[in-house]
């Protein structure tokens, strides 16, 4: 029996959930985000590709 309410209490919280953020976009609307097939990539700045590269670590060799 408590396994049935714990799957009720857990499809309730959900339900809440879901409501709450309809909710949330009819205060400030839905997200307007562009997924990546219809974003432009902009050519990364060279700067900033050497900052990566050097946080990552890609500019040392490997040896085999």
């Amino acid at each position: 029996m408590s396994d049935v309410i714990f799957v009720a209490a857990t499809l309730v919280f959900f339900a809440i959930c879901a409501l709450y953020v309809q909710w949330c976009d009819k205060i400030i609307g839905p997200d307007d985000f562009k997924s990546s097939s219809e974003a432009t990539v902009d050519a990364p700045d060279e700067e900033a590709t050497g900052a990566v590269a050097t946080a990552v670590g890609t500019h040392r060799e490997v040896r085999t």
